[in-house]
């Protein structure tokens, strides 16, 4: 057995355990089951999986959030966002607005509809990730 330092972690150059190899794919897989429930629930709900992270992005916005922000926060182009945002918008999930302040600025804010697909999504994984946090979290000590 390889020795540790004191606060626990290992020196870089120290050959990795199999057992550290195993808890790494295992979480890797755990990820990966959570995300296919998350694209599963989305698509159950009528949603794509981006227009599931969409929503999140816009109601987890600490303002009505501009297409840049969401660009940022999905990772995305901001052409690619705007594409998302219009397709959603015509779906009735949210509004799309100018800014008062900058009229070249597109804000949205979710309609009735996309709340309500959203919460029902959210207590879904808000299940499931109470589910998945004691796996993830014995995982994660093996790894050290």
């Amino acid at each position: 057995m390889t020795a540790r330092r004191t606060d626990g972690s290992r020196a870089a150059d120290e050959p990795l355990a199999d057992s550290e190899y195993r808890a790494l794919g295992e979480f890797r897989h755990a990820l990966r089951v959570f995300l296919r429930f998350s694209e599963e629930a989305a698509r159950s709900e009528g949603l794509t999986p981006n227009q599931h992270q969409l929503l999140l992005a816009i109601r987890a916005a600490p303002a009505e959030p501009s297409v840049s922000w969401l660009a940022d926060q999905l990772q995305l182009r901001a052409n690619s966002t705007l594409e998302l945002l219009r397709r959603a918008e015509s779906s009735g999930l949210l509004e799309l607005r100018a800014d008062d302040a900058d009229h070249r600025r597109q804000l949205a804010s979710l309609t009735d509809e996309g709340r309500a697909r959203l919460e029902r999504l959210t207590r879904l994984h808000r299940d499931e990730l109470r589910r998945f946090r004691s796996h993830a979290a014995e995982l994660l000590r093996e790894l050290g």
